[in-house]
């Protein structure tokens, strides 16, 4: 073993010690501003501490407005440009509205309309959601040709009745927009190449 005289020894101690510590603490202020988050960069946290909505020099810069550009001034008053119509159609074509019937209709109330779709066995079935819940089976779908001629002879009343729904019929409302559902209506009434010819 070597020996030391005992001036060395004393001297080099509190050296080491020194040299010791400003090495940890070098290598923890390097280790501590390169902190990894688990996310793909870095965290800059200088730059985010002191980022402010006043202070947009991390933004990048805004384009002018074209030179031609004028500020939007609106043309007449409220009543005018808010003015929105009580009713939304567009032309009837019966193809359209006879793909949409199909589309959203059929399924319950038959492709002729008379209330025999595929699944009217389930919802007459005894163990439907309804039929658990209420205590009895639900009655087969309208017959939506006999409805137009006899019962539902108001176009408007029918819109609001697929619009709000009833107690198994979905609301259409929010399904479809206005001059769809009035589309619908319209080819069950046609009576040259709607439902009721």
């Amino acid at each position: 073993m070597i020996a030391f005289p005992a001036n060395i020894k004393s001297i080099l101690t509190p050296r080491l010690v020194m040299v010791v510590g400003l090495l940890m603490l070098s290598t923890l202020a390097t280790s501590a501003c390169a902190v990894q988050e688990s996310n793909t960069y870095p965290v800059e946290t200088f730059s985010e501490m002191h980022y402010a909505q006043s202070h947009r020099m991390q933004e990048p810069p805004r384009l002018a407005p074209p030179a031609d550009s004028v500020v939007f001034v609106s043309t007449g008053d409220a009543s005018q440009v808010l003015n929105v119509p009580d009713r939304r159609e567009r032309t009837y074509n019966p193809e359209v509205a006879g793909d949409l019937y199909r589309i959203n209709c059929s399924v319950c109330h038959g492709v002729t309309g008379l209330g025999d779709g595929k699944a009217t066995r389930h919802i007459t079935s005894g163990s439907s959601f309804y039929a658990t819940t209420q205590g009895t089976t639900y009655a087969t779908p309208p017959n939506l040709v006999e409805s137009a001629a006899t019962r539902m002879t108001e176009r408007d009343a029918i819109v609001g009745f697929v619009t709000n729904g009833a107690i198994v019929m979905p609301s259409f409302g929010k399904l479809l927009p206005e001059e769809d559902i009035r589309d619908i209506v319209n080819y069950i009434f046609d009576d040259t190449s709607g439902l009721s010819h």
